[in-house]
């Protein structure tokens, strides 16, 4: 499945993050526009794996290939964030980049999805302490977990704060071994029926690409449906 985007939000600059970017500049799926925050690049390419530094470059040939926009459909779009420079002051030279992740809260009527991004659990934990942000990701239905599902960045207080989810999914690849299992439990998530079963947490490994499907019935009720492919 390959799609052009309206508007493609990049959470963080990490070449994990940027896997597709040669895609997104083929002019037959390139997004109409695009928003990331600003980084000094040369210092983020200093941070990355050599062999996928070269995609840093890319995204920046993806940035001035398309304009810089925000999401103005019919749902709702907000996200939140440490901007780099504060993320490096208060959190750590080696983990800025992922805490300065956009927090990114869609909302569709009753639908919300919230996506973490990388953030770290120092700084999920500075998000969560956040009244503001516990009341705009309240009503999450989906959640993106942070930092591909592992422990550091699993958001310990978020069913306190915020309320459990339907379910979790994560995207994480097959060598990866470290999801934290709490993201498995009902008493994280509210559970939905995938092939059959009663499911908290899907991810891309055990699972494969999952599309959601979501729609509003002839009674006016959220309706949705999960596939993998």
């Amino acid at each position: 499945m390959k799609l052009k985007p309206d508007v493609l939000y990049i959470t963080h600059p990490h070449a994990d993050h940027l896997d597709d970017v040669e895609t997104a500049l083929d002019k037959t799926y390139r997004p109409l526009a695009l928003y990331c925050e600003d980084y000094d690049w040369e210092d983020v390419k200093r941070k990355e794996k050599k062999e996928l530094a070269y995609k840093v470059d890319k995204f920046r040939e993806l940035i001035s290939a398309v304009p810089r926009a925000h999401y103005s459909g019919a749902a709702s779009l907000k996200y939140w964030r440490y901007i780099p420079s504060a993320s490096k002051k208060q959190f750590s030279d080696a983990t800025y980049v992922n805490n300065s992740s956009l927090f990114i809260i869609y909302s569709w009527r009753e639908f919300k999805v919230s996506i973490t991004g990388d953030l770290e659990s120092d700084g999920m934990q500075g998000m969560l302490d956040n009244k503001e942000f516990c009341a705009d990701a309240k009503g999450t239905y989906i959640l993106i977990p942070p930092h591909h599902g592992h422990t550091n960045g699993f958001p310990t207080d978020w069913v306190t704060k915020v309320g459990r989810p339907y379910v979790s999914i994560i995207s994480v690849q097959e060598r990866d071994q470290h999801l934290d299992g709490r993201y498995s439990s009902p008493d994280f998530a509210r559970g939905v029926t995938f092939d059959g079963k009663t499911r908290y947490r899907l991810t891309t490994r055990s699972d494969g690409n999952i599309a959601v499907d979501m729609y509003y019935g002839s009674d006016g009720k959220a309706k949705w449906s999960f596939q993998s492919f």
